[in-house]
């Protein structure tokens, strides 16, 4: 990945991969987005960053970026300015402050909405405007009653298996494997937390939605290690020499010169 090229390493990168992800979960909840909308919002910020450097593109603008791209491809938009005052209330609330609303008209204001936009038109730039998403939820309600067809729906299962998938999207797994391949891994790990036995030996039931166990076993693997994780923070990445240019907006693209 590009933040790796820059010398960035494993950790603080996965850090700040979680952070981000917990920043548009938390503004989606606040602005009453449908988790749709925020799981495509996640992989957005993913991608992205496959693409860019988190050395060059602060966090905390892609998240917004990636958020408001999702709640309109989601058909759930949100304007601008709702999402900044929302991301703004909550960093102050993250830091112990009273939220207050930004105040429209100002030059900090129309700063953060033309980052933003400018966020937003680089995603859409690295991405090739190719930014569509399959979710692992539907998958994850969908094989619950295939599994306990003829049964009463396993409600309990399905929401923590629910939480697991949630809990994927913050990390990497969202784009390592196939929605289908996350549902699995999710219901095996609320299964397994749950004591519900799922038939397994020669016909494991995870092969018949078409996953390896392999694969449903490192996705296991890998929301566990979420759990192990510090609490997500935010990690500056720039040096004294770059908090200037760190705070101006991303790149645009190059302009075509004045006529003569």
């Amino acid at each position: 990945p590009p933040t790796r090229k820059d010398g960035i390493d494993e950790e603080t990168e996965c850090m700040l991969r979680v952070y981000g992800c917990e920043l548009i979960q938390e503004a989606g909840v606040l602005m009453r987005i449908h988790q749709t909308a925020m799981a495509t919002g996640q992989i957005i910020f993913h991608r992205f960053y496959f693409r860019e450097s988190m050395k060059k593109c602060d966090v905390r603008v892609v998240a917004k970026a990636a958020l408001l791209l999702a709640s309109k491809i989601e058909e759930q938009p949100r304007c601008a300015g709702d999402l900044l005052n929302v991301f703004h209330a909550a960093a102050l609330n993250r830091r112990g402050l009273k939220p207050a609303p930004l105040e429209t008209g100002t030059t900090r204001y129309h700063e953060l909405k033309l980052e933003l936009f400018e966020a937003e038109g680089a995603i859409l730039r690295q991405l090739g405007f190719i930014i569509h998403a399959e979710h692992a939820h539907k998958f994850v309600l969908y094989y619950i009653r295939v599994l306990f067809s003829g049964c009463d729906f396993n409600a309990e299962l399905a929401q923590k298996s629910w939480n697991y998938v949630n809990d994927a999207y913050r990390t990497i797994l969202c784009v390592r494997f196939r929605p289908n391949v996350l549902a699995c891994g999710a219901i095996f790990l609320a299964a397994r937390n749950l004591r519900i036995p799922l038939p397994e030996g020669d016909s494991p039931w995870w092969s018949l939605f078409d996953a390896k166990e392999q694969d449903v076993l490192t996705v296991c693997s890998g929301i566990l290690a979420l759990y192990s994780m510090p609490k997500a923070r935010y990690i500056s990445l720039q040096h004294d020499k770059d908090k200037k240019q760190a705070q101006q907006p991303l790149a645009q693209a190059p302009t075509a010169p004045a006529p003569p």
